[in-house]
């Protein structure tokens, strides 16, 4: 579909797996998340070599010059990248998720047009726009829309070549309803509006993108439920609702990683202030290293296993005898186990700085942002400690909310 260019691109880097391309990058990916700290967004330097290496493009169709990985293999990636910087980490989820999540109902056409330029990112602000903004509006113009909207929460933005909105998120002032179609913006056609400054995910640019009196043309649309499960492309992942969740969990398992290597070579170094033996040789430290291993792998296996039988479930396309849609007890767990490790995580790596004592408060160990991160991640409303009550309702005869259901159909 893409240009033989991009697709000999795609099998020459496919030459190496993946995880192995985030070992070669991984001095740099490090230098990208210091560096992102003081811009507090990704270098586009950074980007670039991200890009290159096809870090934006493996949830992508093979057809698309992507990779093709179902959710697992997207998870173990999100994952390692994580591990060497969360803001980094998040940068390369979001990208690869969106990237992937935009093609679900979009027209061949347009989706060639875009990922004919291989560094092709798209983020999207669906977020409550920070401070004053020209509102949710859209209207009919000709064939096409005009549309004044400001969101937050748009990840990767400086980066970006084209921003998505969803039609769900603006009001046509005609009918004071949702706008009945979905948007794509190119490069130029939306602004940055500098609103993130955070702690956590501080490097992660999640800045507002604003369009000001912007027309979308009709070949720049897409339908109004953009992200539903495709009938087009065969992997399940394009029919997986909680694409945008396990990508999230995968980097809060990253962080943890992370923080738990960050505290075992700091315990192999340290000894604490009025003590006589190393960390590494204390009992309360080696308990606390095991436990946290032990509640890591348990999150980690409980995410990707649940993931593995969605996946299964859902099988091929349904014109093939698959499923279009999950089934309530297959769901259900998915989505419970990417908060499990959200809120698990969290709760490790606190427990690790805890345990590493002042020197995990110092703006030069790694702990302390890898806590600010680890924090951050389980912030997020699709991985949120409030998925606990959500879906304990369930078990006593509730029906699930209504929003589990709408991700079966966005």
């Amino acid at each position: 579909m893409v240009r033989d260019e991009i697709l000999k691109r795609r099998d020459g880097i496919a030459k190496t797996p993946i995880l192995d391309r985030i070992a070669s990058m991984k001095e740099s990916l490090k230098a990208a998340g210091d560096e992102a700290q003081q811009l507090r967004h990704l270098p586009a330097w950074a980007s670039k070599i991200m890009a290159e290496q096809g870090l934006y493009r493996f949830a992508l169709p093979l057809e698309l010059g992507g990779e093709n990985l179902r959710a697992r293999e997207q998870i173990e990636i999100v994952e390692a990248v994580s591990a060497i910087d969360g803001s980094v980490g998040w940068c390369t989820q979001i990208s690869s998720e969106i990237n992937a999540l935009i093609i679900r109902r979009m027209e061949p056409a347009l989706a060639k047009r875009i990922f004919d330029d291989w560094d092709a990112l798209v983020c999207s602000g669906h977020g409550p726009a920070n401070g004053p903004s020209p509102g949710r509006h859209a209207n009919h113009e000709g064939d096409g829309w005009r549309i004044n909207y400001q969101g937050s929460f748009a990840s990767g933005c400086h980066n970006a070549t084209w921003n998505f909105l969803m039609g769900a998120m603006t009001v046509d002032d005609s009918t004071g309803q949702p706008a009945q179609s979905s948007f794509m913006f190119p490069l130029g056609e939306f602004d940055i509006i500098d609103t993130w400054d955070t702690a956590g995910m501080r490097g992660s640019g999640s800045h507002d993108v604003r369009m000001t009196d912007r027309y979308v043309p009709p070949e720049n649309l897409l339908p109004f439920r953009s992200l539903g499960p495709s009938e087009l492309w065969n992997n399940p992942t394009y029919r997986n609702p909680t694409h945008a969740i396990y990508n999230k969990a995968a980097v809060a398992l990253g962080v943890c990683r992370g923080a738990l290597d960050s505290f075992i070579e700091l315990a192999q170094m340290k000894t604490p202030w009025g003590a006589s033996s190393m960390l590494k040789d204390q009992a309360q430290v080696q308990y606390r290293i095991g436990e946290a291993q032990a509640k890591l792998l348990a999150a980690r296996t409980f995410v990707l296993d649940t993931q593995d039988r969605l996946e299964d479930h859902l099988g091929p396309l349904p014109s093939k005898g698959g499923r279009l849609d999950p089934e309530w007890p297959v769901y259900w767990p998915a989505l419970l186990a990417c908060a499990h490790a959200a809120q698990s995580c969290r709760e490790i790596v606190d427990m690790l700085n805890n345990t590493a004592g002042t020197t995990g408060s110092r703006m030069d160990s790694p702990l302390e942002r890898q806590l600010r991160d680890a924090h951050q991640a389980a912030n997020h409303a699709l991985i949120s400690w409030k998925h606990y009550e959500d879906l304990g309702k369930t078990f006593v005869g509730h029906p699930p909310p209504a929003r589990y259901a709408e991700l079966t159909r966005a």
